[in-house]
């Protein structure tokens, strides 16, 4: 046992030494930092017992189905809008998990971060869709529903559009020779892309405060659509100018 103890402090102190040079104030959202955190407190015991970062990715993935399912039929059973929500925060604490244990046995892999983006992308855009859902079940709001639908098709979007620029720029490097930054958000207004993450974590948050109050819980769902929304079109605008701006040549294929 205590053995045990000693390598799971090992691993706690390796693993908080690790992640601090990737998530800090300057390049995480904080309440994703927060959840970062947390995440050190389970990590080592998936690196103890030597899980396999995909399969900590996969369950992350039917935890996402599971939540979305909850929330979808929450209308029927008013207590699945909060196992919903909790669930979702156990996913935001699942995510840093993986990363952690992959980093900690040096077996980062694309088709990791490839499911794990797959993972984000079906979370964020079938939470929205699910909570638009439930809002207009509740108050019979088409309004709800139609603005919902429309931001989780923008959260899907928004992601296509950040991983195609990237992957573009790659190859525009490639062929040109320059050394163009595939990622426009971690250098241009970062800062106002951590709030909107910000807002929009904090808001889901407070579904489990305002679900018993209709005109509240409503309004706190159109923040949530807004800000969602907003990051998105803000996304594809900026995205749009940058390609125009520096990919204004000619592809050799």
């Amino acid at each position: 046992m205590m053995k045990n103890n000693k390598k799971m402090i090992e691993i706690f102190k390796k693993v908080l030494k690790q992640n601090e040079k990737i998530y800090n104030i300057k390049s995480t959202a904080i309440i994703l930092l927060f959840f970062s955190k947390i995440s050190y407190l389970f990590s080592p015991f998936l690196i103890l017992l030597k899980i396999n970062p995909n399969k900590i990715t996969y369950f992350n993935f039917l935890t996402s189905i599971i939540l979305v399912t909850l929330i979808f039929f929450a209308s029927n059973q008013n207590n699945f809008i909060i196992y919903g929500v909790l669930l979702y925060f156990s996913c935001l604490i699942i995510d840093f998990c993986d990363g952690t244990v992959a980093r900690y046995f040096k077996i980062t892999s694309f088709y990791g971060k490839f499911i794990d983006g797959l993972v984000d992308v079906f979370l964020k855009t079938f939470l929205i869709l699910s909570l638009s859902v439930y809002g207009f079940e509740m108050s019979g709001d088409k309004l709800i529903l139609i603005l919902g639908c429309l931001s989780s098709l923008l959260a899907s979007f928004d992601t296509f559009i950040l991983d195609r620029y990237s992957a573009i720029v790659r190859w525009f490097n490639k062929e040109n020779k320059k050394d163009i930054k595939p990622y426009i958000r971690k250098v241009f207004l970062p800062r106002l892309t951590f709030l909107y993450s910000d807002i929009f974590i904090i808001s889901i948050g407070f579904v489990l405060l305002t679900k018993d109050y209709p005109e509240i819980f409503n309004y706190n769902l159109l923040l949530i659509f807004f800000i969602s929304s907003l990051s998105a079109i803000q996304n594809l605008i900026i995205h749009i100018f940058f390609s125009y701006k520096n990919l204004k040549y000619k592809n050799k294929g």
